[in-house]
């Protein structure tokens, strides 16, 4: 008889869920065994064993509601072919990371929110993604030895001398969220930097960002007053994030031919003139930027998505039709009354999703929409008929306080599905599963 456990393991992948009478796993040397995720739920001691072992998670449960230290230590796991360890969040130290070096193949490593620094991590030279978000550091020296390292996250920990990394040139992807920066000219030599993440310092000057050539990806949202004249030079970008930096002028993105993503979201009375010339754009996010007219956006014919919710706009332009790949439309929250301009445009039977909130709907016709958010306040309704029948919509995506709607054929009956599970098992449950695997 096959078990779900049996299934599990023929899969390569195993969760087991949290008991404290867990120390011992090295019976699990026996099975073939990929990914293994520990959540235990108390400082316990474990001892590992397994060679076809490549992915281990654990996490103590109880961290958040206590001051328990995760009980691990590096020498009570075997494991030859390791090649991933995640250990967020366990209150861990330096000295439990003691003989971390054995790992020969370890890649990739996260010891975010723990109270750990590079004292042992800078000796596991394979590695080439490391997180160390939220974990205290003050000096990172040490960082130079990782020569292989190609993804960084350093996030918030403030007051970071940034100069160890300045020797680190193997760097693709450097992500310092909420570090307290106020100056990044140490980063000038890191030209191999193909994603940057500057998101939530207190950076007004970023000029020397414009040496970065290579920059495909750039993110400083939530850096308020920041001058971006310097992004005129990264031709090479393509997602970027801008958002409540209290932008003015976009004229430094004018240049930026290549930009598919771009995210303006919260800048209060922004110029969007100079968008016009982004053709490439598929994604715009214009979300609460106190914009009256959308009418140069009329050429970015290659937009997918589209935010303009929480503007100033009166009057739709007719030009939107002409978005022929418009995917993706929110807008709620204008002042829109009339949507005559566009309701006998047939391009807009290609919108997914309508967002209307404080608007007149009335005589709307969209006979492909799939979802429909009508999240209001609202009591009454000018047109008493309104129809939503012979639509698509589906179960738990009509929102609102409205009490009458003509809703016939759809398919609001339609429950979610997946295709992902998980399964986890207790201890006790798990050993019955393996004698019974065993003993056959």
């Amino acid at each position: 008889m096959t078990t779900k456990y049996e299934y599990l393991i023929q899969e390569g992948n195993l969760v087991i869920g949290e008991d404290p009478d867990l120390i011992n796993l090295k019976f699990l040397e026996k099975f073939n065994i990929i990914t293994l995720k520990l959540f235990i739920s108390q400082s316990i001691r474990i001892q590992l064993q397994n060679k076809s072992l490549t992915e281990l998670t654990v996490q103590l449960q109880t961290v958040m509601v206590s001051q328990q230290v995760l009980n691990l230590k590096i020498d009570d796991l075997e494991l030859e072919n390791l090649e991933v360890l995640l250990l967020e969040y366990n209150n861990m130290n330096n000295d439990q990371l003691y003989n971390i070096v054995k790992f020969k193949k370890l890649h990739t490593l996260d010891v975010s929110k723990n109270s750990v620094d590079l004292t042992h991590i800078h000796s596991v030279t394979s590695l080439t993604k490391l997180s160390m978000r939220q974990c205290g550091l003050k000096n990172i020296e040490l960082i130079s030895s990782l020569v292989n390292l190609e993804d960084l996250d350093i996030s918030y920990n403030d007051c970071i001398d940034l100069s160890p990394l300045q020797n680190v040139t193997s760097l693709t992807k450097l992500v310092m969220q909420d570090c307290a920066l106020t100056n990044i000219d140490q980063i000038v030599p890191l030209t191999n930097l193909r994603v940057l993440d500057l998101s939530k310092n207190l950076l007004q000057n970023i000029d020397s960002i414009g040496q970065l050539k290579n920059l495909t990806d750039f993110s400083c949202k939530f850096n308020y007053n920041i001058d971006i004249t310097s992004l005129q030079n990264l031709v090479g970008l393509i997602n970027l994030d801008l958002r409540r930096c209290n932008l003015r002028q976009l004229g430094a993105l004018k240049p930026l031919i290549n930009l598919q993503f771009l995210d303006i979201s919260r800048n209060s009375n922004i110029n969007i003139t100079e968008l016009q010339y982004l053709r490439s754009l598929t994604h715009l996010y214009l979300f609460g930027c106190s914009v009256a007219s959308i009418y140069v956006l009329r050429p970015l014919v290659s937009l997918e998505n589209l935010n303009i919710a929480i503007n100033e706009i009166v009057y739709l332009d007719a030009n939107l039709c002409k978005l022929q790949n418009l995917k993706l439309l929110k807008m709620e929250n204008n002042l829109v009354s009339d949507f005559s301009s566009i309701e006998t445009h047939h391009n807009f039977d290609n919108v997914d999703k309508y967002g209307y909130r404080g608007f007149n709907i009335q005589n709307q016709k969209t006979p492909s929409l799939q979802q429909l958010n009508l999240a209001n306040k609202m009591k009454r309704i000018e047109d008493p008929n309104i129809s939503l029948k012979e639509n698509k919509i589906k179960h738990k995506t009509l929102k609102t306080k409205l009490k009458q709607f003509q809703l016939e054929i759809n398919a609001l009956t339609e429950h979610a599905r997946s295709n992902y599970f998980q399964f986890t098992f207790s201890i006790a449950h798990l050993f019955e599963q393996l004698n019974k695997t065993v003993s056959q």
